[in-house]
C-alpha cells in the first residue's frame, strides 16, 4: 500500500511538472550531446519507445466504448476537429512561417495525434464530463491505427522523404499496433481476474512508466542531435508563433462553436476541448523516431518543443473554467 501510494505521488509530480522536467531534460541533452558524443544512444530508441507506448494503451478505458449513447454529438465533433480541421489548420500555419518542408511534416503528425493523457487530467480538474472524454479518447486512438499509415505516407511524399508505405505499416505495427493489443489484452486479464478496482490502483505504475520513458526518449533525441539542434535554432523560434495560433485559435473556434451552434453544456465542451487541443507528444515522437530513421530523430524535437508551448497554454484554460462553467450556464 505504502509502495502503491509513493508510485501515485511520484506520477502526479511527473505530470504536474512537466514543463520544468521537460526543459530540464532538453537542457541536459543539449549540453552533455554538444560536449560528449552520444550518438549512440539511439540505439535504445526503439525499445524505449515500446515502454512508453504499451502502459499508455493499458491506460485507454474501451470499456467506456460501450456507454458512447450520450456523448454522440461531442464524439463526432471531436473525431472531425482532430483528423479534419487540425491538420488543415496546421498546414495554412506551417505554410506560413516553415519553410522547412521536413519540419511541416513532424507538425502535421502532431496535428492529427489523439490526446494525452494529460488532457484527460486536466479535464477531471475542470469538471468537465470524463465519460465522453474516454469515449473521444478510445475512439480517437483506434482511428489513429488507420490513419497514421496513410497520413505519414502522404506527408512524407510532400516533405521528399522516400518512406514506402510498407516500411510505415511495419514499424507502426511494432510500436502502435503492438502495444494497442497487449494493452487491451493486459486490461482484460488484470480486470477479469482481480476486478476494476485493483487496475484503478497499480493504474498510477503504469502511467509513470510512460512519463519516465518519454522523458528518457526527449533526453536521447536532444543528446543525440544536439550539434544539429544548435545550429538550427531559428528554426525552433519559429514554433512560438505557430503555437500560439494553432492552440489559440483552436480553443476560441471550439468555444463558439459549442455554444453558438450545438448548444453543448460545461461538460461536454470541456470533453471536446481538453480531448481535441492537447496532443499525444509522446505518439507524435514515437512514430517519428520509429518510422522516419535518423531524419525522424531530429524531426521529433519540434513535438518536444511543441509540448512546452501545450502544457501551460492549457493550464491557462483550466485558470478560465469557472469563467466558462458561467458562460455556458448563461
Amino acid at each position: 500500500m505504502r509502495m502503491a501510494n509513493m508510485i501515485q505521488k511520484i506520477q502526479k509530480n511527473l505530470s504536474r511538472n512537466m514543463i520544468l522536467y521537460t526543459l530540464i531534460v532538453i537542457a541536459l541533452g543539449v549540453l552533455l550531446g554538444h560536449r560528449l558524443n552520444l550518438k549512440y544512444l539511439t540505439r535504445l530508441i526503439i525499445p524505449v519507445v515500446f515502454v512508453m507506448i504499451y502502459p499508455m494503451m493499458v491506460n485507454l478505458s474501451f470499456s467506456s466504448l460501450k456507454k458512447i449513447k450520450g456523448s454522440t454529438k461531442p464524439l463526432v465533433e471531436a473525431l472531425i476537429l482532430n483528423f479534419v480541421y487540425a491538420p488543415i489548420f496546421m498546414w495554412f500555419l506551417t505554410s506560413v512561417f516553415i519553410s522547412d518542408p521536413k519540419i511541416k511534416l513532424a507538425l502535421m503528425l502532431l496535428s492529427i495525434a489523439p490526446a494525452s493523457s494529460m488532457g484527460l487530467g486536466y479535464l477531471g480538474l475542470a469538471e468537465g464530463h470524463m465519460l465522453t472524454g474516454a469515449i473521444i479518447v478510445a475512439f480517437a486512438f483506434f482511428a489513429s491505427i488507420f490513419v497514421y499509415p496513410l497520413a505519414g505516407h502522404y506527408f512524407a511524399l510532400e516533405a521528399n522523404i522516400q518512406t514506402p508505405l510498407t516500411i510505415i505499416l511495419r514499424n507502426l505495427l511494432i510500436i502502435l499496433i503492438l502495444p494497442f493489443v497487449l494493452g487491451i489484452l493486459t486490461r482484460e486479464y488484470v480486470e477479469r481476474k482481480h476486478g476494476e478496482e485493483r487496475f484503478l490502483k497499480i493504474k498510477p505504475y503504469f502511467s509513470a512508466v510512460t512519463l519516465t520513458s518519454l522523458y528518457i526518449l526527449i533526453f536521447i533525441i536532444f543528446a543525440s542531435k544536439a550539434d544539429l539542434i544548435l545550429k538550427n535554432y531559428f528554426d525552433i523560434v519559429l514554433l512560438l508563433p505557430v503555437a500560439i495560433l494553432f492552440y489559440g485559435v483552436t480553443v476560441l473556434f471550439t468555444l463558439l462553436i459549442n455554444k453558438k451552434l450545438l448548444s453543448f453544456e460545461y461538460g461536454h465542451h470541456q470533453a471536446v476541448v481538453f480531448t481535441s487541443v492537447s496532443k499525444n507528444v509522446a505518439l507524435t515522437i514515437a512514430i517519428l523516431v520509429s518510422v522516419f530513421g535518423k531524419e525522424g530523430q531530429y524531426l521529433a524535437v519540434f513535438p518536444a518543443i511543441m509540448s512546452l508551448f501545450q502544457a501551460p497554454f492549457l493550464m491557462v484554460y483550466l485558470k478560465l473554467s469557472n469563467k466558462i462553467r458561467r458562460w455556458f450556464e448563461k
